[in-house]
């Protein structure tokens, strides 16, 4: 079976101009066999930290999925992407990672783990997604799900295929930027990051296909590229938390609500066979992979790490595990009050 990552940038709340982005990548994906494909993580919206996000979330019978499906049946492909859905009175928000199929049918997982401050704008779903399929049992896995140890445990020697969006910004290279010309690089406020990096840069790409062969399954990862620029929540906090020991930058603090967060996206779209070897990967900024995978040819084999810690990532930061906790927590206080539509 044929399968594509797709990869693009996408720009922020510009949903036309993305859905066209992704129209033209599955047209060349389908043109060139695929017959499963892959979007990148909040390919519709694109990926920032705002509270503009709630009001791009859509309901299940919103636009994205109207093309997801109409170019499903059209082209007879299976599509899966990920973004923001609204649901319920009061209403709630999810990271809904979704698989159309031919027929029309519609499955949608809930990221389990946002990532700190993405617990802002949408909460937490509850379990793991393994649909059977005329290609076999297909689980989804959304970006920071990655990280940690009960996500790929649900998933380990009981699907054929694994599908993972995601849009991670180079974090260890991320500058803020205040007035006045004033920049910050967030691995002087937290060290790991500098002294981890090459590690890290590591997660969305070898530690991807190290999980290949723990789960015992193909994996087909489509990642965001492009730039990364947002405002920081909880501005005043998230500086001091992320400079606890840095006590030279503390005095910033007060401006860091009129500073703004750049980096850039990984890019590492790429396609990954159940023994945990590269099959294909995007080069470039924007473009797609594609790749014969066998689905279900093995099963796993390399044991999964023993850790006392969540993560399974190896390497993840202390400061940012603490950042975790305290912020991912204010978040969800945040995500639950009087903003929320």
């Amino acid at each position: 079976m044929i399968s594509a990552a797709l990869q693009f940038f996408a720009t922020p709340f510009d949903l036309a101009h993305n859905l066209e982005t992704a129209e033209h990548l599955i047209r060349r994906a389908a043109a060139q066999g695929a017959r499963l494909i892959v979007l990148p993580e909040l390919f519709n919206t694109g990926y920032v930290y705002t509270s503009r996000l709630a009001a791009f979330a859509e309901s299940d019978d919103g636009l994205t999925l109207r093309n997801l499906i109409r170019l499903s049946a059209e082209l007879g492909v299976h599509l899966a992407g990920s973004w923001l859905v609204r649901e319920g009175t009061p209403s709630r928000v999810f990271n809904a990672f979704a698989l159309v199929t031919p027929e029309g049918r519609l499955h949608q997982y809930r990221q389990q783990h946002p990532f700190l401050w993405e617990r802002c704008y949408f909460e937490a779903g509850r379990e793991p997604l393994i649909v059977e399929t005329e290609l076999g049992r297909i689980g989804l896995m959304v970006c920071w799900d990655l990280a940690y140890r009960d996500v790929s445990e649900a998933y380990r020697g009981r699907v054929d295929v694994l599908l993972l969006a995601s849009a991670p910004p180079r974090f260890h290279r991320a500058v803020l930027n205040f007035p006045l010309g004033k920049k910050v690089y967030l691995a002087q406020l937290l060290p790991a990051l500098l002294r981890d990096r090459d590690v890290i840069d590591r997660w969305y790409s070898d530690e991807v296909a190290k999980r290949a062969a723990w789960i015992g399954a193909p994996i087909v990862h489509a990642v965001m590229a492009g730039r990364f620029v947002t405002e920081v929540p909880f501005p005043r906090l998230s500086f001091l938390a992320a400079a606890l020991t840095q006590p030279r930058f503390w005095p910033l603090a007060l401006q860091a609500h009129r500073a703004s967060l750049r980096a850039t996206f990984y890019g590492t779209s790429a396609v990954f066979n159940a023994q945990g070897e590269t099959l294909a990967r995007v080069e470039g900024e924007e473009g797609l992979v594609t790749a014969e995978i066998t689905p279900g040819a093995a099963r796993a084999s390399s044991p999964i790490p023993s850790r006392t810690s969540p993560y399974l990532l190896p390497n993840v930061p202390r400061q940012l595990r603490l950042m975790e906790q305290m912020i991912g927590r204010l978040g969800e206080a945040y995500y639950r009050g009087p903003h929320r539509a």
